[in-house]
This record gives C-alpha cells, sequence and structure tokens, in this order.
C-alpha cells in the first residue's frame, strides 16, 4: 500500500513543472483557463501564483501553456486578477515565448515605485554558441502587460 502512495503522483501530474506550493483551487482555475484559452489539447506547462501587480499582494495567478505544433510545442503565458485575463504576448501570434524555445522559468523583479516585472524564460538552441536562456520582461501598464525588454544569455553547461 506504500509503494502506491509513493508512485501514485507520478502518475497524476498535473503541470509538467513541478510546483509543490500550488493550491489544489489554483491548481484547477489553470486548468480550466487553459481549456478555454488553448483548446481541449492545451497542456498545462507551469502556474503560480505571485505579487504581479502590487508588492506583497499575491492576488495574481500566472499560467504557461503549450499547444503541440509540428516540431515541438508553442508556449503561451497569461496573468489571472479578479477573474480578468492578461496575456503575455511575445509575438503577432499570442505567443509567449519563441517558437521553437521551450519554457524553463518565471521570475519576479520589484522595483521602487513601479509595478513589478514578469520575466519569462525560455531556452534556444538554434545558436552556434549552444543552447541559450532568452529572457521576456513583461510589465503591467496600467490596461495591459507590455513586452519591456528582452535579452539573450548562453546557459552553461
Amino acid at each position: 500500500m506504500l509503494a502506491l502512495i509513493i508512485f501514485a503522483p507520478a502518475f497524476n501530474q498535473a503541470q509538467v513543472v513541478r510546483n509543490p506550493k500550488l493550491s489544489s483551487s489554483d491548481l484547477d482555475a489553470a486548468k480550466n483557463q487553459i481549456r478555454q484559452a488553448g483548446g481541449a489539447t492545451a497542456e498545462l506547462i507551469y502556474s503560480v501564483r505571485i505579487d504581479a501587480f502590487d508588492r506583497g499582494n499575491f492576488d495574481s495567478l500566472v499560467i504557461v501553456y503549450a499547444k503541440a505544433v509540428k516540431g515541438g510545442k508553442d508556449y503561451y503565458a497569461m496573468v489571472i486578477r479578479d477573474k480578468k485575463t492578461f496575456p503575455l504576448v511575445f509575438d503577432k501570434e499570442g505567443r509567449a515565448l519563441r517558437s521553437g524555445d521551450h519554457f524553463l522559468r518565471i521570475g519576479l523583479k520589484h522595483e521602487t515605485g513601479k509595478p513589478p516585472i514578469v520575466r519569462l524564460m525560455g531556452a534556444s538552441n538554434d545558436s552556434p554558441a549552444g543552447e541559450q536562456q532568452r529572457n521576456l520582461d513583461f510589465r503591467f501598464d496600467g490596461n495591459e502587460f507590455i513586452l519591456e525588454s528582452q535579452s539573450v544569455a548562453t546557459i552553461a553547461k
């Protein structure tokens, strides 16, 4: 019986990148949201509750999901707050990461007197330099999250 309890979570993985601090209600909300936004075949990659609008006010759920495309996955992301959805958009197709990149993690940077920066980090392997990390920084402007800056760094092996 103990072996079933230990191994059971591996068979019921809710999201690709594990987040043990995510509540079950947030996980359910993330699943419902990706079904609405991405359709039945969308895959929940990661979700986390953060303070994306106001420091110390953890009222934002960030959701990253993927859709299968020829040759891999395209990644999409959104921030949910007060039943409003704010997409994190990198390109005209609405993707959060460049096509061909894969999701690594989310970061958050607080700055005095400004809304926080939500950073999406993805990995790209299309450079002669090897695998690179692409950082996309989004900031809320009062109406939506705007792509404020982006950078690329080589991933150390």
